[in-house]
């Protein structure tokens, strides 16, 4: 209970001056000044007896950007009116704002409804609310909790990145063996020499008789078969991997980034499955449906930078995980001495493996992505770079990047 300061003097003064010079009048207007702050303070209990205040309408999951409307309920139970209510949630939402100033009358409700703007991942406190409930004259005011808490959690936000290809454009020369599953198109693309386990059926005779040397047909993938057998996103959140600031950080940049590949997969029916280690580790075998959805997304909203184990530990623990023919993500700015050795012992292993680089310079470390995005590429790790401020849609555009067996590497999508 709060009571008005000048109150508290008024009452000190008078008691002074009535003792002091004994005046009847003085020890009266004290004692109607004690009785009415009594009446008041009567006046709030039994206000706050009968009062009942709760939110409704909260959703359990919510995404960044996205908005949802809580709706708030005041009633007076009672047959006494209330005066001045003050009405706020208590809430550690960023960005929420809304106080209600509002009075019941006897018997009487009071609602209203609040949008409220999720901006940034996480699990955040609602449904409680904190009421200052003031008497008649003013003069005394107590704060009262109403409502039933729960969580909100708030999904990342995720980005279309519809021509993110884990295994890009075959080049010429490349190694079939990179793809899953595929088979040839019907149409031939290109013409080179025949080697040791070529089928004889592909011969190109005409150029061999103008080159005096067996050539082959080549053929392009046909895409329309190609698939994976699961997809493996694995993020870095080791906190000593992390630079930036806020959104503006590798944090929230690979966070982005992993929802948004989670989203693309799962939303095509792929079986997803997901690798991190922060403050907390999460571990999702690859599977399909709206569960692993949800729980892929809970995951990356919760997660935050910590603990000791880096990336290359992470995979190290869990490689025997990745099967022949599934494809692995690796989402991080670590450089390629810690993750160079463990990324070509996945690789033997069949699996296909991209890493996407957050360059860490950009965000303000010293680590080259451009260097480790060349030191993975002779290890057939495709590479992706994004740099602080970059169009994420256009920095995992598989049309912007050559192979990783061209003897010029990757190109940085970042700097077109």
């Amino acid at each position: 209970m709060k009571i008005r300061w000048f109150l508290i003097a008024i009452l000190l003064l008078s008691f002074a001056l009535a003792l002091a010079g004994g005046y009847a009048m003085l020890w009266r207007f004290f004692v109607f000044m004690v009785v009415l702050l009594f009446l008041s303070y009567l006046w709030m209990r039994l206000n706050v007896r009968y009062i009942d205040g709760r939110v409704e309408n909260l959703p359990k999951y919510c995404r960044v950007g996205e908005q949802f409307e809580e709706e708030f309920t005041f009633v007076n139970n009672g047959r006494i009116p209330t005066a001045l209510i003050e009405a706020r949630q208590d809430t550690d939402m960023p960005g929420y704002r809304d106080t209600a100033t509002f009075h019941l009358t006897s018997q009487g409700s009071y609602r209203w409804t609040t949008k409220v703007t999720c901006t940034r991942r996480g699990e955040y406190a609602m449904g409680n609310i904190i009421a200052r409930i003031t008497d008649p004259l003013g003069f005394l005011s107590i704060n009262q909790r109403f409502g039933w808490g729960q969580y909100v959690i708030v999904f990342p936000d995720t980005i279309d990145v519809p021509y993110f290809q884990a295994l890009p454009h075959q080049e010429p020369g490349s190694s079939p063996r990179r793809w899953f599953t595929s088979q040839s198109s019907p149409n031939a693309s290109r013409v080179r020499e025949y080697s040791s386990g070529d089928s004889l059926r592909y011969i190109h005779w005409r150029t061999t008789a103008h080159t005096g040397h067996l050539m082959v047909k080549e053929f392009d993938p046909d895409r329309t078969s190609y698939t994976y057998k699961d997809v493996w996103i694995v993020l870095d959140m080791q906190r000593s991997s992390q630079f930036g600031e806020g959104d503006e950080s590798t944090t929230e940049y690979g966070v982005t980034i992993a929802a948004s590949l989670a989203k693309k997969y799962l939303d095509s029916g792929k079986k997803v499955g997901l690798l991190t280690s922060g403050d907390r580790s999460y571990l999702y075998l690859p599977e399909a449906g709206e569960e692993q959805t949800e729980g892929v997304m809970r995951s990356l909203a919760l997660v935050q930078p910590g603990g000791e184990v880096s990336i290359d530990a992470l995979l190290t623990a869990q490689e025997e995980r990745f099967d022949i023919g599934s494809a692995v993500i690796v989402i991080t700015s670590l450089d390629i001495k810690r993750m160079g050795p463990v990324l070509r012992r996945i690789v033997k292993r069949g699996t296909t493996v991209t890493a996407i680089l957050l360059d860490a310079i950009s965000f303000g470390g010293k680590i080259s992505a451009a260097e480790t995005a060349r030191g993975l590429a002779s290890s057939s790790v495709h590479a992706y770079i994004v740099r602080r401020g970059a169009d994420i849609t256009r920095a995992l555009d598989s049309r912007f990047v050559s192979s990783p067996l061209q003897n010029t590497g990757v190109k940085d999508r970042s700097e077109r």
